[in-house]
């Protein structure tokens, strides 16, 4: 039954990708990629990557609209500026090709790894049908395929994550430094890993990347000055994008439903402070294990995050894998429904409604996927991705009748910002332009099924000890 149920995933993926592919629109490839570039152009010449002058690369990539102005803002790390100026000295298709490469071997990565380290755990041997589905599933994990079609360094950062929790099982603290460096290019996904202070390997090489990345953001930055005038950025851009339509944050979806600005933030910071909390809580009592400690964090620090896109949920991946792996009975249908939701890629409904049919293609294949890997999930889960199946049908009927505006696509025509603003103040004219900083509760509520899909991810790694096992089986 395992063979039919890949041959149905990958005719599902067939149908997604080649037959209900939706038409793209005219842009850059790897679009997000563009400020990462441009970053490291600028840098390279002397400007200010964190500043307007990052316009000046940008609007020589093939596809950006130079007559308007569609500047889109870097705000990583600035000891990644290095990494960035490297690929800038390639033209942008080129880089954009190399780039391309590294996120398809980082995927391989998250697939494969997460694959191997949930099996470890439950003491199921893989085989190649499994490697199949996991790959099948990568293929409908909407943040991780949204990651890989903006050319977003999330999918690396969280790649990384994986080969820090291999490298420290290796004992090889040295490698694990060198891979919490590159997850903390996405610093929101490398915070996942502090569940692994109190190992002394692990402190050390924590260390280690902290004294890097710091030093590194000094210098790269220009010194004192250069890096607070970096730090002043985050915190314009942040609060620019608190309560944009692309934020997948409880205070987004709150602001969205409704609630004031200062309640919705309250509700964000208050959720945050319990979320963090009831982890240190379940971490300091139960008796976990890293790879436990490491699935539980990543499933429940996405609803504690005050930034994130629906590509940062790729963190969700493994904790997604892991449970899958063990999970029985109840429990079992719990990790698939959080799979599903986390997996399905909600807010596009709305920002693409001609993508429905290959949304509705690939929760198969997901479903699918998932009964492949999760062996002891009896056959009626297929019900819940039926459900799934049902509720992506029904909510992107709803969805065409409130399109989401994409940027820059929705920019007027010869758009322009008046010279003395700010990065951050341009970023907000253009999102107010293309109509992203508008509230709607529907919006709010394809947001919220990823977070709810979060919630159950936590609860079903969380479960995990309890279930029973049979003899012979071990925890590792």
């Amino acid at each position: 039954m395992r063979v039919f149920a890949l041959a149905g995933a990958l005719f599902a993926v067939a149908i997604a990708f080649f037959i209900v592919r939706p038409q793209s629109t005219p842009a850059p490839a790897l679009r997000d990629f563009e400020s990462y570039w441009a970053a490291g152009s600028a840098w390279s010449v002397g400007d200010d990557p964190y500043s307007r002058q990052i316009w000046r690369a940008e609007r020589l990539v093939p596809g950006v609209d130079a007559r308007r102005e569609e500047l889109l803002p870097f705000v990583g790390p600035p000891f990644g500026l290095p990494l960035w100026a490297q690929l800038a000295r390639l033209d942008y298709g080129r880089a954009a090709f190399v780039w391309g490469g590294v996120l398809a071997v980082a995927s391989l990565i998250l697939a494969l790894g997460s694959l191997r380290l949930a099996s470890e755990f439950g003491g199921t041997a893989i085989d190649g049908l499994d490697r199949l589905a996991i790959l099948v599933l990568a293929a409908g994990f909407g943040p991780l395929t949204s990651g890989l079609a903006l050319g977003q360094v999330a999918v690396v950062a969280c790649s990384a994550t994986i080969v820090v929790v291999v490298a420290l099982r290796a004992r090889n603290a040295l490698g694990a430094a060198a891979a919490a460096l590159v997850a903390a290019l996405q610093p929101n996904i490398a915070i996942a890993l502090a569940v692994r202070l109190g190992d002394r390997r692990a402190t050390i090489a924590f260390a280690l990347t902290a004294f890097v990345a710091l030093t590194g953001s000094f210098f790269a930055a220009g010194g004192g000055a250069g890096l607070l005038r970096y730090l002043t950025m985050l915190r314009e851009h942040a609060r620019v994008e608190q309560f944009l339509a692309i934020q997948t944050t409880p205070a987004a979806v709150a602001r969205a439903f409704g609630a004031s600005p200062q309640l919705a933030g309250g509700i964000g910071l208050g959720l945050a402070a319990l979320v963090v909390l009831c982890l240190i809580v379940q971490l300091t009592t139960r008796d976990y294990g890293p790879l436990e400690r490491f699935a539980i964090a990543s499933a429940a620090l996405p609803l504690a995050w005050p930034f994130a896109h629906e590509h940062d949920l790729t963190l969700l991946f493994f904790p997604a894998v892991f449970a899958l792996r063990r999970s029985r009975g109840i429990l079992g249908i719990v990790a698939v429904l959080g799979t599903l939701l986390v997996a399905v890629d909600w807010l596009g409904l709305a920002q693409r409604p001609d993508a429905l049919p290959q949304t509705i293609a690939l929760t198969a294949a997901a479903t699918l996927a998932i009964v492949i890997l999760g062996r002891k999930l009896p056959w009626s889960t297929l019900a819940a991705g039926m459900i799934a199946i049902a509720a992506v049908a029904y909510l992107g009927g709803i969805a065409a009748a409130h399109p989401l505006p994409t940027w820059p696509d929705a920019l007027p025509a010869n758009f322009r910002v008046d010279r003395a603003a700010s990065v951050a103040a341009v970023w907000a004219a253009e999102q107010h332009a293309a109509g992203i900083d508008r509230f709607d509760a529907l919006w709010a509520s394809l947001r919220a099924l990823s977070l709810a899909g979060c919630g159950l991810l936590w609860y079903a790694a969380s479960t995990l000890r309890k279930m029973p096992r049979k003899r012979g089986e071990e925890i590792v």
